[in-house]
């Protein structure tokens, strides 16, 4: 066989190498700099901190997002997204502060998961790799996109989940950004393991499959939907209110003020949720409904304040946490009704409508809560998506 006849094999082969090499180094660099961000926040938050701490941490951290604020373009992540899917035409200056931006807000106690830092620092490698070894423009923007999809496959413990995210489809054209969210998803498993805990445990109860209770899932459905659409009303609000009030500056230092107050009065609303979940079936066992009712509201005002004030990061991890708080009080409502059941049929409503991603919100919930409830997850995701569909018309 000649050299010309080898040439058109090995050029098909290329682009799946790149998926496959390209996303497992995005997966180990994102697993470094995850781990980076939770030590930054062990730091700055030392177990047993006082009450007084609080808004000293947080109104500092909104002091050095203000500071940075100028120096990022105002994107949310899915405009973040959608640029690192084209590296070439990324600014290294904007995407460095865009980074910094995003570690300061999860290190320093944001309602908001660690997304924006992965997604900002995986780009800014692709953009670097990119120039150096696409041979077009396709290339370039492949390397872009297995990178994100292979952080985000990593993060949330599901290459499907990962690959979708971004346009909220699964279709076949995303088999190169499947194979690089797979590859990405194991270095970031083993990196992860090697240098800090599991962190895909997010400690809700155990599932029973003899249950048997799919129709009373509808309830906790109900109330998790519910809170995805204060989720996004809140956030609309929050947005406006802070417009009116001066420069992007001003508005971070605003929003920043009035997430102090908040997390002051109630400690609940700091952090991303993620390691919170657990604490749920307490409040349970204590009849603490009012408790759970609370701390799912809290959730998402504070989630909303804090990504309209210009904290970067995601939305999924608090809206996790506040779908899997309102379920939770559902076993108040319906008498006999399964914690688990009743958590994971909340979580689904409440990420598929306040990510307004009905497929990635399935895809990593399915493999993110560690457990075979698709029946749960199917009616929640369900009523999520009527729940979209009824705030659209009603807008």
């Amino acid at each position: 066989m000649t050299a010309d006849s080898e040439l058109p094999r090995a050029a098909r082969w290329r682009s799946p190498l790149i998926a496959l090499g390209w996303g497992a180094v995005a997966g180990g660099v994102a697993a470094v700099v995850f781990r980076a961000m939770t030590l930054s926040q062990e730091v700055i938050w030392p177990s047993g901190y006082e009450r007084w701490y609080i808004p000293m941490v947080v109104v500092a951290g909104g002091v050095l997002i203000a500071v940075l604020i100028p120096f990022t373009d105002d994107e949310d992540l899915d405009a973040q997204m959608e640029s690192a899917a084209d590296p070439r035409h990324l600014r290294r200056r904007r995407t460095a502060a865009l980074a910094l931006s995003a570690v300061v807000a999860y290190g320093f106690g944001g309602t908001i998961g660690p997304e924006a830092g992965l997604l900002a620092v995986v780009a800014e490698l692709s953009a670097l790799v990119g120039i150096r070894i696409a041979h077009s423009e396709s290339e370039a923007r492949l390397i872009g996109q297995s990178g994100s999809a292979a952080a985000l496959a990593g993060l949330y413990g599901s290459p499907p989940g990962g690959a979708a995210y971004d346009d909220d489809t699964l279709a076949p054209s995303k088999l190169l950004a499947l194979v690089a969210a797979g590859s990405g998803f194991l270095v970031f498993l083993v990196v992860h393991r090697a240098v800090g805990p599991d962190h895909t445990d997010v400690g809700l109860p155990a599932y029973s499959h003899s249950t048997g209770q799919l129709a009373a899932a509808l309830v906790p459905a109900v109330a998790g939907a519910a809170i995805g659409v204060a989720y996004a009303s809140l956030r609309t609000l929050s947005s406006r209110l802070l417009a009116r009030t001066g420069s992007r500056r001003v508005q971070v230092l605003i929003g920043s003020a009035a997430l102090a107050v908040l997390a002051t009065v109630f400690p609940v609303a700091l952090f991303s949720g993620h390691d919170q979940v657990g604490e749920l079936a307490g409040h349970v066992d204590d009849s603490a409904w009012l408790v759970l009712c609370g701390a799912a509201l809290v959730k998402v005002l504070a989630a909303s304040i804090t990504v309209t004030s210009g904290w970067r990061g995601g939305e999924f991890f608090p809206l996790l946490f506040a779908g899997a708080a309102a379920g939770a009080v559902a076993t108040f409502l319906v008498p006999g009704l399964d914690l688990a059941t009743a958590e994971v049929a909340g979580l689904a409503a409440a990420t598929t409508v306040g990510l307004r991603k009905p497929v990635a919100a399935v895809l990593i919930c399915a493999l993110l809560i560690g457990q075979t409830a698709w029946g749960p997850l199917i009616v929640g995701a369900t009523v999520g998506v009527c729940a979209m569909a009824w705030s659209r018309r009603s807008a």
